[in-house]
């Protein structure tokens, strides 16, 4: 298994354009989101994206039932702004209509019902204009459906009231004008009352029910039968008004949703950022403070380590008691093991913290393994483990901080012989990959690494199982370290492991930081 360690930025999630976003949209974008919540805060970052899903399925699978407050109002928006979308011309249509039934209507008649039809047609466009001003959750939804449903009646009461108001008994002619005006009123009126059921309802009855009762009492079977027919129309015109109403509030249903979704989402995200910038306050605090202190935690343990070496050396003469030379050794020894671990953790501070400041030069990456191969020599002899090298002809040289490169070569080294087997061979490796790529690590015989653990072995304070059943052989610093290391070079780190296997740990480094190496360069290197 090869696990590649690069420096990656978590990207943002921008909610752009939000119509037509389906289940699958949402569930990836919710699903970005748990990613950064877990990344930052934990579980509790997960909780309201849970339920936001959640509520969105609910959304998206809800059968027909009651319309909501919400819905109705929407509803009524619809109806509000398609009758203040009537023509103003309707005035002057209904004073021509009145004109063109002069001959048999008396003017008192035929004005008393102009004036109430436009007054009527006056108050709907107040009423739509009021009602499209009113703004924020305070609207009273019945009060504004009882006006809406009554004036709708009104209208549809006044309108129908000439078939019998200006009906003409002996003028066939007349009575045909009269039949065709609430015919052809019937299709507009429709189409702007569809939106909202309840003033669909009282606009077509009245018209439906007038015309059909004018047909009844002519009497004849003729009209009979069209009343009936009428009486079916008004059936199939009910069942095809319900189908599009429905459709169109399933359609309001879905937008209220996604909006509530949408603003759930720019919650969630705002409080993510919150929390990502609450723990990255907290984490570069932290660093800060251990990079500040490396002064005041180094200077005590070099004193420590100092003079316990001159009590063990018996500079100054001999003890009177032998044990106190081997107290003394333990005290250099623990002070050593302190004031390494100290510099792992101030390394590691300072390059979270952004504080590690690199030298970059021309560097002989095979030299500094010799380097590194030299001083811990006397480890690898104690652990029983040879350290060979298989470096690569005509390497170039590396461009990068001297310092941080013999710094991953020691720690390389050290974890290899700390968990390699007595008898077994440590291999310094050095070599060009195809695509003009560095690469160079440490590999072992060792125990090896799990899959399951070789993400985990390069985080701070962690081992594999290995070191945690060898108690004391390292605080779990040293991969985190050259992690850090080879980002700030923008490297990448790579582990190769296998149980009973052993473990290749290799750092790799692009083609831009390599330099071709001179005659006079190869020959110092």
């Amino acid at each position: 298994m090869v696990e590649s360690v690069r420096h990656r930025g978590c990207a943002d999630i921008s909610v752009g354009r939000v119509t037509g976003m389906s289940w699958a949209d949402v569930s990836r974008v919710t699903d970005k989101f748990r990613f950064r919540g877990q990344t930052t805060s934990g579980k509790q970052q997960v909780k309201p994206l849970v339920s936001l899903r959640e509520t969105l399925r609910a959304g998206l699978t809800r059968n027909k039932q009651v319309p909501s407050d919400v819905t109705r109002l929407s509803q009524m928006r619809i109806l509000a702004e398609s009758q203040n979308s009537v023509p103003l011309v309707l005035p002057v249509l209904i004073v021509a209509y009145c004109g063109s039934l002069l001959p048999v209507i008396e003017w008192p008649r035929l004005a008393s019902w102009g004036a109430l039809i436009i007054a009527l047609y006056v108050f709907n466009a107040h009423n739509a204009r009021k009602f499209l001003q009113q703004t924020g959750d305070n609207i009273d939804v019945d009060h504004w459906a009882r006006r809406f449903e009554s004036s709708s009646l009104a209208f549809s009461l006044t309108l129908s009231s000439i078939l019998f108001l200006f009906w003409v008994p002996d003028n066939i002619l007349y009575q045909n004008y009269i039949i065709s005006t609430i015919a052809i009123a019937l299709a507009p009126m429709t189409l702007v009352t569809l939106c909202y059921t309840p003033a669909l309802y009282r606009t077509l009855l009245p018209m439906i029910g007038a015309l059909a009762l004018r047909f009844l009492t002519m009497g004849d079977p003729a009209h009979m039968i069209v009343a009936g027919v009428l009486v079916v129309f008004g059936i199939m015109l009910r069942r095809l008004a319900l189908a599009v109403n429905g459709t169109m509030s399933r359609s309001i249903n879905l937008q209220s949703d996604k909006n509530a979704l949408i603003e759930q989402l720019f919650r969630a995200k705002r409080e993510s950022d919150a929390a990502r910038a609450r723990a990255e306050e907290a984490n570069r605090a932290k660093s800060h403070f251990l990079a500040n202190m490396s002064h005041e935690l180094r200077t005590p343990l070099n004193a420590i380590i100092g003079f316990s070496e001159v009590m063990a050396t018996e500079i100054f003469g001999t003890h009177a008691k032998p044990v106190y030379k081997e107290y003394s050794n333990d005290i250099n020894r623990s002070g050593q093991h302190l004031l390494g671990l100290i510099n792992d953790i101030l390394d590691l501070s300072r390059i979270e913290a952004g504080r590690f400041d690199i030298a970059e030069e021309e560097v002989v990456i095979t030299s500094l393994a010799e380097e590194a191969r030299h001083l811990l020599a006397i480890r690898a002899e104690a652990q029983g483990v040879s350290v060979v090298t298989d470096f690569a002809d005509d390497l170039p040289l590396l461009y990068a901080d001297a310092r941080a490169m013999r710094q991953i070569w020691i720690n390389l080294l050290t974890n290899a012989i700390k968990f390699s087997p007595r008898g077994t061979t440590v291999t310094l490796m050095v070599r060009l990959d195809p695509n003009g790529d560095l690469r160079f690590g440490v590999h072992d015989q060792g125990s090896g690494i799990s899959e399951s653990e070789i993400g985990r072995v390069t985080e701070a304070f962690t081992q594999g199982s290995a070191g945690i059943a060898q108690p004391g052989k390292g605080s779990g610093l040293g991969l985190s370290i050259v992690k850090g290391l080879l980002q700030l070079h923008n490297g990448s780190f790579e582990i190769r492991s296998q149980l009973g296997k052993g473990t290749q740990a290799e750092a790799v480094f692009p083609e831009q930081r390599l330099l071709p190496t001179t005659d006079g360069q190869r020959a110092v290197g």
